[in-house]
């Protein structure tokens, strides 16, 4: 069962995927799914473990070892195009586990973001007024901090890039809640810029509170896509689990 818009971004959404099937050597992890992000549009994807939601996530950065299907960003193809490439285009990932330099410094961490991404007009005192923490601690290791202010610190580097398009995948995995509800009150802020973004979480409340459209992620499939405001959770729990 589908219910509400699938689409709900006009005529050339930011982002487009149509039929798109993600493999990892023969095993088929998404199974022809078509999704739209518009630009200043906020999407979640829903869906337990091993659903697909992290596959989706890497076949739009170009880091799985096949697709089929059609991905386009502002028109454009996606296809056969490197990471780096995608990255300077206007995508940016906050990838699970956050995968930060340890030995680096705040700062530097967060440089890499300008160095790789898009030039554009967010700077690293746009990113220390999201984080205020991350300005005190700029100077200290990434090693050194918290769960909370390395995904802050994530969330920073990705920022730095100028996306237009920005993916969070599993942004709350192993934080504590005070941190979690730090991060997703930024997550409006990043769209009043005009950047589209996916959110990917187990956390379904809170995925559901900031998105304006979800789509739910069941084996490789969507199960269910709608407007989290015209949509009872009953409904989003049994296609969450299959039901």
């Amino acid at each position: 069962m589908v219910v509400g818009d699938a689409s709900g971004a006009g005529p050339q959404p930011l982002l487009s995927v149509r039929r798109l099937k993600v493999f990892h050597g023969k095993f088929e992890a998404v199974h022809g799914v078509d999704m739209d992000v518009g630009e200043g549009e906020i999407v979640s994807i829903i869906g337990a473990n091993g659903a697909g939601k992290s596959s989706l996530m890497k076949a739009i950065i170009g880091q799985v070892d096949r697709v089929e299907g059609d991905i386009r960003f502002d028109g454009q193809s996606l296809a056969g195009r490197a990471t780096a490439d995608i990255v300077a285009g206007g995508i940016a990932l906050i990838p699970e586990g956050r995968r930060l330099f340890p030995s680096l410094s705040v700062e530097e961490n967060l440089a890499l973001g300008w160095e790789v991404g898009r030039k554009g007009e967010i700077t690293l005192d746009d990113v220390f007024e999201l984080f205020p923490i991350l300005r005190e601690r700029r100077r200290q290791k990434a090693r050194e901090l918290s769960g909370g202010q390395q995904q802050m610190v994530a969330v920073g580097r990705a920022m730095l890039s100028n996306p237009r398009l920005l993916l969070c995948d599993e942004i709350s995995l192993g934080l504590a809640p005070t941190i979690i509800n730090d991060i997703y009150k930024v997550i409006p802020s990043i769209r009043e810029r005009g950047i589209g973004i996916i959110v990917v979480d187990q956390d379904i409340g809170r995925s559901l509170a900031v998105a304006d459209r979800f789509y739910c992620m069941l084996e490789g499939d969507f199960s269910l896509t709608g407007r989290p405001r015209e949509t009872d959770r009953d409904t989003v729990m049994k296609h969450y689990f299959g039901l």
